[in-house]
């Protein structure tokens, strides 16, 4: 096989064998590789999601446009799916399990990583292109949930308070965030949201600005554990939790480690019929019961 080539503006002739062919053929897919990777705009890098995950672990299913996951795009989400996505960043309208859920092709269960009950976490989030906006965290104990309700009862607080982080540029951003009190879990699920601020749209007070309207949104999800707390004199108990497959072994220990207040435990009075059973006979003669009634003086009044 031979292939001629012409270079424009010019006579030259150039003639290229199959094995030089082969090698040009492997430079386009890298290049397109390349391409497709600096179209994306976000990734959740630690812990890392089920579609970044195979940066960090050989046996995990690579998925080249991990930062792309925008829900379909924007005319998708909120024209076509009225404003839903998928709790991944897949696209609402895709067949369950959607490509990034438990059962599709990234959704392995793979935990990403293993962290205390209220402890305070770093979360490192990557913007490959910058679009302004914000984005939030949410936790689902029951990983095979597909529902965002599940999401919106565990939703991450910033140190600060804040539940929304505004990145001020793109690049690599480490932020710290807050677990909910109370909450651990064998296998949970940590969402990623990002929501753009770059497109033009109408207000909730009726005007129209940067930032307003349907915005592009990303999307991501970890597979990650929280362990049971140490059991405290006092605490607060858990207000969930949850397991998945065999019973949890710290949720074991935490059970062992509790202890009841013992109470005293006092004797029983006895009945009222048990008492004459016990009571000792009286040698005593009874008393003779008066029939005569004592007269009452009269007292008379004069004025």
């Amino acid at each position: 096989m031979e292939i001629w080539l012409l270079s424009i503006g010019s006579a030259a002739v150039a003639k290229i064998g199959q094995e030089d062919i082969i090698e040009m053929l492997s430079h386009l897919l890298a290049l397109s590789t390349i391409i497709v990777l600096v179209a994306g705009h976000g990734r959740l890098l630690d812990p890392p999601s089920r579609a970044s995950i195979w940066r960090f672990n050989a046996n995990a299913k690579p998925n080249y446009d991990d930062a792309g996951l925008n829900c379909g795009g924007v005319y998708r989400q909120h024209v076509r799916n009225r404003g839903k996505c998928g709790i991944c960043g897949d696209p609402y309208d895709m067949k369950e399990p959607r490509p990034h859920e438990i059962g599709g092709t990234f959704g392995k269960g793979i935990i990403a990583a293993k962290y205390k009950a209220e402890q305070i976490l770093p979360i490192t989030v990557e913007i490959t292109a910058f679009h302004q906006g914000y984005w939030t965290f949410k936790i689902c104990p029951n990983p095979k949930s597909t529902s965002q309700s599940c999401f919106d009862k565990y939703p991450l607080e910033l140190v600060n308070g804040d539940m929304k982080f505004y990145p001020p540029t793109q690049g690599k951003h480490i932020v710290k965030y807050r677990l909910p009190k109370g909450l651990y879990c064998e296998h949970c699920v940590l969402q990623w949201r990002y929501i753009a601020g770059n497109s033009w749209g109408d207000c909730d007070n009726g005007t129209s600005q940067l930032g307003c309207g349907s915005q592009e949104t990303f999307g991501a999800c970890s597979d990650i554990s929280i362990s049971a707390p140490n059991f405290i004199q006092g605490g607060s108990m858990p207000t969930h939790v949850a397991y998945s497959g065999n019973v949890d072994k710290d949720l074991l220990d935490f059970l062992r480690k509790m202890t009841r207040k013992t109470i005293k435990k006092k004797p029983n009075k006895p009945s009222i019929k048990h008492k004459n059973k016990h009571k000792k006979k009286s040698n005593r003669k009874p008393r003779e019961r008066q029939t005569k009634h004592s007269k009452r003086k009269k007292v008379f009044f004069w004025e």
